[in-house]
């Protein structure tokens, strides 16, 4: 198509501004783009308005933007043919994408494009100079598009490793603090919802169930609420125009570590500052920050729904909750779980624990236990247990701390030593297998599998004495820090009957023999036995009761 000096051009101004780019408000607001533009058209009365575009927030490093693309449609159609943007930054800065417009595709279309303050007119090129300097200024602006992405990927992995809230919005159960918008502060209303919904939980009631509740109760979600107090906020997820909980919105909160004041940040990121589509991180690379804010849960009970959210259970004939036992429950001789079976009679029905492996592939010896028979027994053992864990911590409080420490200590080290024995061991024998394929002993195929199986265990015993290593610096701190455990033992101390919540943030699973021997393992077994070593160490040998 023919370009013409004298015609009248059907223009539209195109304007563009994101701080994802380094673009400086003050000097590239969107207001003072406009009023550039239309002062110079002003000046030019060849150019008749027809439109001024605006892309307020999207990046120049790609042409994905919605103003930009209802310019191109209207191009398209034949009723846009001049197009007028204050510089070539704000039209876009990937060089291969300007390039190829200005080259290529506007001439093609007949459109005549003006950068204003670049002096840039397609209709009065200069061709010689506008093939070096046009290509040029657009590296540049790409180099700073660039550069800028790197600096702003920095600061805020910096602010990430620091513990720094950088989300747009803050999660439910907290808002930002007024007079500082990267630390979080304690919404109490909706802090309360999130609390309910972790009691709820460990009583047994299913994320379904607790998702019906909540609506019940008029409970907004968390971006119904967020829009009531005034926030700006959307979501893909909004379907309709008052939304309602569902169990995946309870999932997300009851897995969410910032309830016990963890920051996770960086689990998303983006392969260039051109490519936008989101990349999931690997774990080992998240940004992952304790103690950041005043927690909502308690970590115990945290710890205690991420255990019931990993078990198989099944919710109850009522539908309201889960049985007491449900996934806790398994076969001492095999190791499978055992499952609930209702045996009806003329006057009553029988419920029984038998395994499930008998019962389904007869793998295993036939036994079972009646439920109230467990509860039972489950009830005597750990109110046996309890006073236990009770004892022990009086007893860890009138011990001096001093002595304490030093027999957590010398227990420490004499672990570190058989390790370091095992590495030595290991060392030895890697040193001696090229003897052994020389004078022939073993073939090339033993000596690289005897390597490879030596070099392994070398390495696990190397990263177990750097743990043991670790873990004696962390005692030299505060060696009364870790026995914060007792105390969730401690607050259950009176109970005359089990329920839900109890079973699953005291004990870890429950194991039913043959000769209906019943054994339970406890939360914290192993800490429970290494502070009673701790203390007969320091003491001398203790009487007391053995657990179950």
């Amino acid at each position: 198509m023919k370009i013409s000096d004298e015609q009248v051009w059907n223009t539209c101004g195109y304007v563009r501004l994101s701080r994802e780019d380094g673009d400086k408000e003050e000097s590239n607001s969107v207001t003072g783009q406009k009023d550039l533009i239309r002062d110079y058209m002003a000046r030019h009365p060849e150019l008749r308005e027809c439109g001024m575009k605006v892309d307020d927030g999207y990046t120049g490093s790609n042409f994905d933007r919605p103003a930009f693309r209802e310019m191109m449609a209207e191009v398209k159609a034949g009723k846009i043919n001049c197009i007028v943007v204050k510089d070539l930054s704000r039209f876009g800065r990937d060089h291969l994408g300007v390039g190829e417009y200005l080259e290529q595709l506007f001439p093609f279309l007949g459109v005549r494009f003006i950068a204003i303050n670049d002096n840039y007119d397609s209709l009065h090129s200069n061709v010689e100079s506008d093939e070096l300097v046009i290509p040029f200024k657009n590296l540049i602006n790409e180099a700073y598009c660039r550069d800028t992405s790197v600096k702003t990927r920095s600061q805020l992995e910096i602010k990430r490793q620091r513990g720094d809230f950088i989300g747009s919005f803050a999660v439910f159960g907290y808002r930002k603090d007024p007079e500082n918008r990267h630390r979080l502060l304690v919404d109490e209303y909706a802090a309360g919802v999130v609390r309910d919904m972790f009691k709820w939980k460990l009583e047994g009631i299913s994320a379904g169930d607790i998702a019906d509740r909540l609506t019940a109760a008029g409970i907004p979600t968390p971006m119904d609420y967020k829009r009531s107090q005034g926030m700006r906020y959307s979501t893909s997820f909004r379907l309709k125009e008052e939304s309602v909980w569902d169990a995946g919105m309870v999932l997300r909160i009851l897995k969410n570590p910032v309830y016990i004041g963890v920051l996770e940040q960086g689990r998303v990121t983006t392969p260039s500052y051109r490519v936008k589509r989101l990349v999931v991180k690997p774990r080992e690379e998240w940004a992952v920050v304790e103690n950041c804010h005043e927690p909502v849960i308690d970590r115990y009970d945290f710890e205690s729904v991420q255990k019931v959210l990993a078990l198989d259970t099944r919710t109850s004939v009522s539908g309201k909750a889960v049985e007491l036992f449900s996934g806790m429950v398994y076969c001492g001789e095999c190791g499978g779980a055992m499952i609930r079976k209702t045996v009806p009679t003329a006057k009553k029905k029988y419920v029984y624990y038998v395994c499930a492996a008998h019962k389904n592939e007869k793998r295993c010896f036939s036994h079972s236990m009646r439920v109230e028979t467990l509860d039972e027994i489950v009830l005597d053992a750990l109110r046996r247990y309890i006073q236990d864990v009770i004892d022990l911590s009086d007893l860890l409080e009138l011990t001096d701390t001093a002595q304490l420490q030093q027999a957590g200590m010398r227990k420490l080290q004499g672990r570190l030593e058989k390790k370091r024995e095992e590495i030595d061991r290991n060392q030895a024998l890697l040193r001696s297998l090229y003897e052994s394929l020389a004078d022939g002993v073993i073939n090339r195929d033993e000596y690289q599998d005897l390597k490879k199986t030596y070099s392994r265990r070398r390495a696990e015993a190397e990263e177990q004495a750097e743990a043991i290593q670790e873990e004696m610096s962390r005692e030299m701190g505060n060696f009364s820090e870790g026995r914060g455990w007792m105390e969730q033992f401690r607050k259950h101390q009176n109970i005359d009957a089990l329920d839900r919540t109890i079973i699953v943030s005291l004990i870890e699973r429950i194991l039913i023999f043959r000769d209906r021997r019943v054994e339970i393992v406890y939360r914290w077994h192993d800490e429970f036995h290494w502070q009673m070593d701790l203390l007969r160490q320091a003491q001398g040998t203790l009487p007391g009761r053995e657990a179950v």
